[in-house]
């Protein structure tokens, strides 16, 4: 008897968390009256570089130094079913000495140092559908959907860097249909926003993701305790697709990429492939593969995020693995956060990286204000 109560108990309380109401991951700090201010500041001490422009073209300079790695600012206003959102973002200069890669779209005709990422309309009648236009972020891959912001070591993996777009001008659909989440953009290949803009070709990408035993969300690690889900195993798979001009045309991409988390603890992981085809073959030499892991752990009711990760790269033939970790801390305010990462790369690496390959070492001081 005692056992088919219990077994009555716990059908009773499944049935209770199927009916409770997804809480957003995201952070619940309380929101000031500047609500629709959009602001990230990054200010960087650089303690050690030793880039690999090649393998990650974010790379900082060489050496020591103190910077001001990134501001972005804007606006984000929603009336009824309809939003604007108007952002504007500067960068320090990378190791090859320019401010962006050379996927990174956005950028204004004039060269400098400024470009615009999240700059569109969009009309959102439901939850299950989103329509927008403008520049936007590239639906694909797990890495290149989280906030800049929001990392948790302080610089993406280096194959989101040398081989993914970050934004770019176009239209989307999507929406979230409860254990599914969908995404489809069709965007303009061209990075710089200017009057060639729809003559360097297009790309379409896509991005799928099944969230089948409860919410994840792109940041789990800042879900509170007190949220209902917290002590819940639960994990999300997701699948992105892009083909069309990136580096060059006719390129196909696919990364199929996996969170899970269980109260502190999060994983992530994603794998990367891409080529160039000619019809159904590939064309030699043009295949580009990458993979990421990065187990953490949060602690002291989220005020300190401890993660590690591991990474490979591979491109024209050549390996490169990496290693690395960081911490951060959250202020009595999560939007101001303090961290210090560090990564260190080796493997079949270029003449411009002898000896040891490739590191860099920073502590970063950021406000975020999404």
């Amino acid at each position: 008897m005692r056992n088919a109560l219990r077994a009555r108990l716990a059908c009773g309380a499944l049935f209770a968390a199927g009916l409770a109401p997804p809480v957003a991951a995201a952070d619940d700090a309380p929101r000031s009256p500047t609500e629709p201010l959009v602001l990230l500041v990054q200010g960087d001490a650089l303690l050690a570089s030793k880039p690999d422009t090649g393998g990650d073209p974010q790379d900082p300079p060489p050496g020591a130094a103190l910077r001001l790695r990134r501001a972005r600012v804007g606006d984000d206003v929603k009336l009824g079913d309809f939003r604007l959102r108007v952002v504007f973002e500067g960068e320090a200069e990378t190791a090859a000495g320019v401010p962006f890669t050379p996927l990174a779209g956005g950028r204004l005709p004039h060269g400098g140092p400024i470009r615009t990422t999240e700059t569109y309309f969009a009309w959102v009648p439901a939850r299950a559908f989103r329509l927008g236009a403008g520049s936007l972020r590239v639906p694909f891959s797990l890495s290149r959907q989280v906030d800049e912001g929001d990392l948790r070591l302080p610089e993406r993996p280096p194959f989101a860097d040398a081989f993914l777009p970050d934004y770019r001008v176009g239209a989307d659909v999507g929406g979230d249909l409860g254990e599914l989440l969908y995404r489809v953009a069709v965007m303009s290949a061209d990075p710089t926003l200017d009057r060639q803009l729809f003559d360097q070709g297009v790309l379409v990408a896509g991005r799928l993701v099944a969230e089948p035993l409860g919410p994840v969300g792109l940041t789990p690690w800042r879900r509170a305790p007190a949220d209902p889900w917290y002590g819940w195993f639960r994990f999300a798979a997701g699948l992105s697709v892009l083909y069309g001009t990136v580096a060059a045309p006719d390129t196909l991409a696919v990364d199929p990429d996996f969170t899970a988390q269980w109260r502190a603890f999060v994983v992530t992981a994603e794998y990367l492939y891409a080529a160039r085809y000619h019809g159904t073959a590939v064309l030699p030499g043009t295949t580009e593969q990458g993979a990421a892991l990065e187990p953490g752990v949060t602690l002291l009711e989220r005020r300190l995020d401890l993660v590690a990760r591991g990474d490979w790269e591979r491109a024209a033939g050549t390996n490169v693995w990496g290693a690395g970790a960081a911490l951060t801390a959250y202020g009595p305010d999560p939007r101001l956060r303090l961290g210090a990462g560090f990564e260190r790369r080796w493997g079949e690496l270029p003449p411009a990286s002898p000896g040891g390959g490739s590191y860099w070492a920073l502590v970063r001081l950021a406000v975020v204000v999404n």
